[in-house]
């Protein structure tokens, strides 16, 4: 996981100016044009967008997937998301173990499993997802 980078058109710039000189060009000329427009029309949004564009690319160019998230990437591209986190519908975040069977800690500590047909139960406190 890529540390904090903050959302700042010069942590942007010098992060893609370190990696990549062409795209910081590219970012350059985006954001020049984004506050032409806010000298026309002072719609600071303009600048949120290049932002916002820009962002991921620069923290993808300072800090590039690891082999494993690679992997991981590739898994899930075919349609194999085990071992990832899921949220359901209420938000909460569950693992996947290699069965289809989905894990979770609730916030006192009970241990509870939803199956792949959409059961969901407390399981036994001595009991590990490896166990079942």
């Amino acid at each position: 996981m890529a540390p904090p980078f903050p959302r700042e058109a010069r942590c942007i710039r010098e992060a893609l100016d370190r990696t990549d000189p062409q795209r910081r060009a590219e970012f350059d000329r985006d954001f020049q044009e984004a506050l032409r427009k806010v000298a026309e029309d002072y719609n600071t949004g303009h600048i949120d967008t290049v932002l916002d564009d820009w962002w991921g690319t620069a923290i993808l160019a300072e800090y590039p997937p690891t082999e494993e998230e690679e992997a991981i990437k590739a898994r899930a591209d075919r349609g194999d998301f085990s071992g990832l986190i899921r949220v359901d519908e209420t938000g909460l975040e569950w693992r996947e173990d290699a069965h289809g069977n989905l894990w979770r800690t609730d916030d006192n500590g009970e241990l509870w499993r939803g199956t792949p047909d959409g059961k969901r139960e407390k399981v036994e406190a001595n009991t590990t997802p490896e166990e079942n």
